[in-house]
């Protein structure tokens, strides 16, 4: 009998001893593991609640390149050679082993060797820190990158628009690239002359009248892709 309720007493102690066990909190992984590891993931992380990717502060508008610097650097002759590694910065005032581009301080080696930078770039990939072009441009907005006009054509833009004696739009100085038309001043966009409506790049847009200056803007969405002054 006191077999019997020896064995009765032993099942029940290992019976609550299972519940207590299923029934217990977890423990905080993070006292019993590096913090710096996520269990059941192999994932490694700072110990520490993740946070959201921060967008880097917009460069101020003083310090954001001139329209026509950005325009010289994207209008750059680029022959697609790749750099064989001449050298570890941009060669500067070299003579004949470098060609000064538009942008001051690009420069390039001898026709057809390509930049001077890491290997393997071309002008389109080149460090920052080796192309005034592209630290030029990696300060500008997109939004605000200039179009492919040369200077005749944005000329001829300009005589085309200022030839219409129309009143400038209101508020139009204070639109550049990148602004965003209001509800007035979408009434004041117009298609583009027929002379110049043809000239690569302007297929789609119309314009806004400044008092010196022509907005081209982008119907669908009223926001400046270039401005035009002389």
């Amino acid at each position: 009998m006191k077999g019997h309720t020896l064995i009765a007493a032993t099942a029940a102690l290992a019976a609550a001893t299972a519940i207590f066990i299923t029934t217990a909190p977890a423990e905080n992984p993070s006292s019993t593991t590096n913090p710096g590891f996520v269990p059941d993931t192999g994932q490694l992380n700072p110990g520490h609640a993740a946070q959201p990717w921060s967008a880097a502060p917009p460069l101020p508008q003083d310090q954001q390149p001139a329209q026509e610097d950005a325009r010289a650097a994207l209008m750059m002759p680029d022959d697609g050679a790749p750099s064989a590694g001449q050298g570890t910065a941009p060669a500067q005032n070299s003579g004949d082993q470098a060609t000064t581009g538009a942008v001051p301080g690009s420069t390039t080696t001898a026709a057809g060797a390509g930049p001077s930078g890491p290997i393997g770039a071309t002008i389109q990939t080149m460090p920052a820190k080796f192309s005034r072009r592209n630290d030029l441009l990696d300060h500008m907005p997109m939004m605000a990158w200039p179009l492919l006009l040369n200077e005749q054509q944005r000329q001829q833009i300009y005589q085309a628009v200022m030839a219409d004696k129309s009143a400038p739009a209101v508020g139009a100085e204070a639109l550049k690239p990148a602004s965003a038309l209001s509800f007035e001043q979408v009434r004041d966009m117009h298609p583009l002359p027929q002379g110049v409506s043809g000239i690569d790049g302007l297929q789609g847009l119309q314009y806004v009248k400044g008092k010196d200056k022509v907005l081209l803007v982008r119907p669908s969405s009223g926001i400046v892709v270039d401005q035009v002054t002389m």
